[in-house]
């Protein structure tokens, strides 16, 4: 993993989150006003939609152009960072989903999704693998949360990957569904993460 730019020290309020991250096969950054049709794409898969939280189906391009809008506000408060996820060698540069840190002045939490052509090439392990790193290496934070709606087999393996343990249960809104969900709660420390054997 490569830090392109952006590498910050410690967390501190109104820092403006906006690193780019190389991996082997992704380039990780910040989201800009032009993705909103990729995003819009892909997030109006319902297939994708059904395992977040926040996300409306069916999912238009107005409604990606408020989500990064907003993703932009929060990144120059510095309480979030929202990154796409691009494949490295392609010419447009076109986002195929993303992976963010959010209320990183609270409760450090990551969450992420994949456009549904590109599920089961390790990808997804690939640009979480790397955000977690960043955000250790270059954020004073202790621990970050994540989890997934009960039944998101793949979601809970990435996250048992990189050593996320489960935590708890509790009860999540689905706007897909219109209803409260079980949702399997995880916590990554940082100690655990330097440990890592499990590492990918």
């Amino acid at each position: 993993m490569k830090l392109l730019s952006g590498a910050f020290g410690s967390w501190r309020p109104r820092a403006i989150l906006s690193p780019c991250i190389e991996t082997g096969r992704l380039v990780l950054r910040p989201l800009e006003p032009a993705d909103a049709e990729a995003v819009a794409v892909y997030l109006d898969d319902v297939e994708v939609a059904r395992w977040l939280v926040r996300v409306p189906h069916p999912f238009t391009v107005e409604d990606a152009a408020g989500f990064i809008s907003q993703c932009c506000a929060t990144s120059s408060l510095g309480t979030a960072t929202t990154l796409g996820i691009v494949l490295r060698g392609d010419d447009r540069a076109i986002v195929r989903g993303i992976v963010a840190l959010h209320s990183l002045d609270t409760r450090p939490e990551i969450g992420f999704w994949l456009g549904r052509p590109f599920w089961g090439n390790g990808l997804m392990t690939e640009a979480v693998d790397a955000t977690l790193s960043w955000a250790y290496a270059q954020l004073d934070i202790d621990s970050i949360v994540a989890g997934a709606f009960e039944g998101n087999v793949a979601s809970l393996a990435i996250q048992v990957r990189q050593g996320f343990e489960v935590i708890g249960m509790s009860r999540r809104p689905s706007l897909v569904e219109e209803r409260l969900l079980d949702h399997i709660d995880t916590r990554l420390t940082r100690a655990r993460h330097a440990a890592r054997p499990w590492r990918p």
